[in-house]
């Protein structure tokens, strides 16, 4: 999966935002729940899939599963730092641009 990091600061604007929030955009809410069981309903699946590929086998499974939270964690890594720099961004336009 490709990320386009510049298409995500372009749309990093208070501009873009203002339309998002009053536009007539549909927005899609899957955020029900609790945070703990979003995460055990959206990871059930993946864990379950692991698991029988991994033919019962403790050792592979332990190994995909330390492989699959690797990513995840990157993932989340990278999400959360570019999340606080576009956070920044729009702190900054508030702030500082007179538009």
């Amino acid at each position: 999966m490709e990320i386009d990091i510049d298409k995500i600061f372009e749309r990093a604007d208070i501009k873009h935002i203002r339309e998002f929030l009053i536009g007539e955009s549909v927005i899609f809410n899957d955020y029900d729940g609790t945070y703990q069981s979003r995460l055990d309903r959206n990871s059930e699946d993946i864990f379950y899939a692991l698991k029988r590929l991994s033919k019962d086998d403790e050792k592979q499974l332990g190994e995909a599963t330390d492989d699959l939270i690797l990513a995840l964690m990157t993932y989340r890594d990278v999400y959360s730092e570019i999340g606080m720099k576009i956070g920044a961004r729009i702190m900054f336009q508030l702030l500082y641009e007179n538009e």
